[in-house]
């Protein structure tokens, strides 16, 4: 089960059965006091946590095996950590001037935000550094946690992090995400609160945009839902970006896909500025910094197979093929033997590579070939619509 092979997994994920009661008001979790925990951050070995984290992240483990080896370069957790404080905090949105969502209350762990598809895999993160949590207790919240572990990946992977500030809570349950969307309740039934609210009656394409393509989420929703990404279940945008429709200016049949760069800019645009309160400047330093460690997983192609038109990889808190295995197939559809399902052979969004040639060190990888590159479209094994350099 889930607390044999990851001694310290449930630290970090909080299914939605544990929290109905607090949802429903019949019990009271302990609350935590901001004062009393800004007091007790005077007595925080800061050098000591942030030790703590670098020594984890280079430490991969059989049971969740780090990014680097499948990509020719040493293990390394540093793009999962940072990915989970990007998601963790990236639930900001700016709606009539008041900002609400973000890291504070690290609601994350609890439904519905560890449901969401776009948190896939980041149960397993929470679950990595549960080590770090167990070590210093009530010294370091959650939601301090996991943005200094975010932080502290940059920085031991040589970039430029300088300062971080400490002083966040945690929530004791998800409550304050229920108005940001709820998408799955594979781990919260019978209950009033477990509804999903995921679809947008207020949606939109751009012009040249696929009639047949996803539509993207007005920031204004009937139920005033404070809908800042362009679907319930993504932290910011489609990853793929829109498809153009075959009049557009630019289509080539011939090519395996046509999502539209130019359309992906607008789409940036429109959530990172408009919903979140970005600057292009700080969206341009979000994204460079978000795609330089680590990478994406969907080396494994699920057509033919039971999870074909349900893909266990959308389907928290646990994504997972079997029940309490906290990992992909492991019937040979995904790998074999003890990387079945792991490692090279994982699925999270379905995009599959890293992004830079050293995907454990900082460097400027994303950028250099954005700018200097040739790209072309082309599938990953999972199916998903990406780009990579013709020059290869």
């Amino acid at each position: 089960m889930r607390n044999d092979d990851f001694p310290f997994y449930y630290l970090g994920t909080v299914p939605a059965w544990r929290d109905l009661g607090s949802l429903r008001g019949t019990q009271s979790p302990h609350q935590f006091d901001k004062g009393k925990y800004h007091k007790q951050l005077k007595e925080l070995d800061i050098e000591h946590l942030y030790q703590s984290i670098s020594k984890l992240m280079k430490d991969s483990k059989a049971f969740w095996p780090a990014d680097g080896p499948q990509d020719g370069d040493v293990a390394s957790y540093a793009g999962l950590f940072e990915r989970l404080a990007w998601h963790c905090s990236g639930t900001l949105r700016v709606v009539n001037g008041t900002a609400t969502g973000g890291c504070e209350g690290a609601r994350q762990r609890h439904w519905p935000e560890n449901e969401w598809r776009d948190n896939t895999n980041l149960d397993k993160a929470r679950g990595l550094l549960g080590q770090v949590k167990h070590e210093f207790g009530f010294q370091i919240s959650w939601s301090d946690l996991i943005t200094f572990a975010g932080t502290t990946a940059i920085k031991a992977s040589g970039g430029p992090a300088k300062k971080f500030c400490f002083g966040r809570i945690d929530d004791v349950d998800g409550k304050r995400s229920i108005p940001l969307g709820v998408e799955g309740v594979k781990e919260c039934r019978g209950n009033k609160f477990c509804k999903s609210n995921f679809e947008c009656p207020i949606a939109f394409r751009w012009p040249e945009q696929d009639e047949d393509d996803h539509s993207q989420c007005n920031l204004t929703q009937p139920d005033h839902r404070l809908q800042a990404s362009h679907s319930v279940g993504l932290i910011y945008v489609y990853p793929e970006g829109p498809k153009l429709k075959s009049s557009a200016k630019g289509f080539a049949e011939k090519q395996v896909h046509n999502r539209s760069p130019g359309l992906s800019a607008l789409e940036v645009r429109d959530t990172f500025k408009e919903r979140m309160g970005w600057t292009d400047r700080e969206t341009v330093a979000l994204i460079g910094g978000g795609h330089t460690l680590g990478r994406t997983h969907g080396n494994c192609n699920l057509t033919g197979t039971k999870w074909a038109s349900h893909p266990y990889n959308d389907v928290g808190p646990f994504f997972e093929a079997q029940a309490g295995s906290l990992r992909g197939p492991t019937d040979g559809t995904c790998g074999k033997g003890a990387s079945a399902g792991l490692a090279e052979n994982t699925v999270s969004s379905g995009f599959e590579g890293p992004w830079a040639r050293t995907p454990s060190q900082w460097n400027y990888d994303f950028f250099d070939a954005m700018l200097a590159e040739d790209w072309e479209p082309v599938k990953s094994p999972f199916g998903a619509d990406q780009w990579r350099t013709k020059n290869r």
